[in-house]
């Protein structure tokens, strides 16, 4: 539960962040993205089915070329843009609209939460129409057939948590309130038990104020589970006797105990140059806490060829990197949570080193 709600409520928080520097002052002119921003725009006025004639449009873009995201040579580029009405001078009925994008592909928008009802040129009944619409808009955007996530929305109650399965598609249904009320709906490609690529939206008062896609970004590759849950436990144990991480003072910590009782295992994808393939995410619990309040090492095991390819620690109160990983919290390793961490510490690199921008101003008539 902790993991699903931190991968919902991370990229809001960015979006927060974000929206509050960018209210702050304009940035310098810079080179453009204009692939990115004709896919933002056509999913503003042809997916989300914004009224642009209502508005004028203001757009700040933040390229992150050179900027790593996680551990690997992936760069984003932030799309924000800015809709204020024509009618109003207020500034707080302004409409914000969060994009990221990576490899021309736009793999997730945001709303800013402390923007109001936006004006559109389609109203939907409810919920289900709603996520409908959006969907049947969306598979021309993305020219990626989502018909079959259409007929997994018959006869799914949207206002209760469930969670089905038809063939390699699984949808996970979601309701809170913790912004205001809220469904979220997840479909998942999985194979062999491993989830690869996903779409889900978040809907608020029949608008998809959020969207996460990775089906264009990601390639599924090889699927096949030669290890079984217990060979990789056997397998990270095993390794464990080589593992050990430097503390501040120099000293080396290692010979860790653990007792196989203690030790959780759980199917996971990851991304290798852009195909992704299981794992096995492994969690040892030790059997005394070691010093940087280390309590478990966290093991990833390659599901289909057995390799250990990652440990590290699992601790209390801040990350202690070992000799040649880096620290991994406790619920950090799923690859959406990756994603958003590692877009969560590009932002605030980007804020604190100062953002490239480009204004753009558009009004409609």
């Amino acid at each position: 539960m902790q993991k699903h709600l931190t991968k919902i409520f991370t990229p809001l928080l960015v979006v927060l962040m974000v929206t509050s520097f960018f209210g702050a002052s304009p940035s310098p002119a810079a080179g453009q993205t204009p692939a990115a921003q004709d896919k933002t725009l056509d999913i503003i006025e042809n997916v989300l089915s914004v009224d642009l004639s209502k508005y004028t449009i203001e757009l700040k873009i933040a390229p992150l070329d050179g900027m790593p995201l996680s551990n690997n040579d992936r760069k984003l580029t932030n799309l924000i843009y800015t809709l204020t009405p024509l009618e109003s001078n207020d500034a707080n009925s302004a409409v914000t609209i969060f994009f990221m994008v990576e490899r021309d592909v736009v793999i997730n928008y945001f709303v800013g939460l402390e923007s109001p009802q936006v004006i559109t040129t389609t109203q939907y009944a409810n919920q289900y129409e709603a996520a409908k619409g959006f969907l049947e808009k969306y598979q021309t955007h993305t020219n990626i057939d989502s018909k079959n996530l259409i007929t997994m929305l018959n006869n799914v109650d949207l206002t209760k948590n469930t969670t089905i399965t038809k063939e390699n598609t699984k949808l996970v249904l979601s309701t809170n309130s913790f912004f205001g009320e809220q469904t979220t709906l997840r479909w998942t490609h999985t194979v062999n038990g491993a989830d690869y690529t996903a779409l889900e939206i978040s809907l608020k008062g029949g608008f998809v104020r959020a969207m996460y896609d990775t089906r264009a970004l990601y390639t599924i590759g090889d699927t096949t589970l030669n290890i079984s849950k217990e060979k990789a436990i056997d397998l990270a144990m095993e390794n464990l006797q080589s593992y050990s991480y430097a503390m501040p003072d120099g000293s080396v910590v290692k010979d860790f105990k653990v007792s196989r009782e203690k030790v959780a295992a759980v199917l996971a994808t990851s991304p290798v140059d852009y195909v992704l393939r299981p794992y096995w995410d492994i969690r040892m619990m030790l059997d005394e806490v070691c010093p940087g309040s280390v309590y478990g090492i966290t093991a990833f095991v390659w599901a289909n060829t057995g390799e250990v390819f990652s440990y590290s620690n699992i601790a209390i109160g801040g990350a202690i990197n070992s000799d040649n990983h880096d620290h991994v919290d406790s619920d950090s390793t799923s690859p959406d949570y990756v994603l958003m961490a590692g877009v969560a510490a590009v932002i605030v690199a980007v804020l604190i080193a100062g953002v490239i921008g480009v204004m753009v101003k558009k009004r409609r008539k």
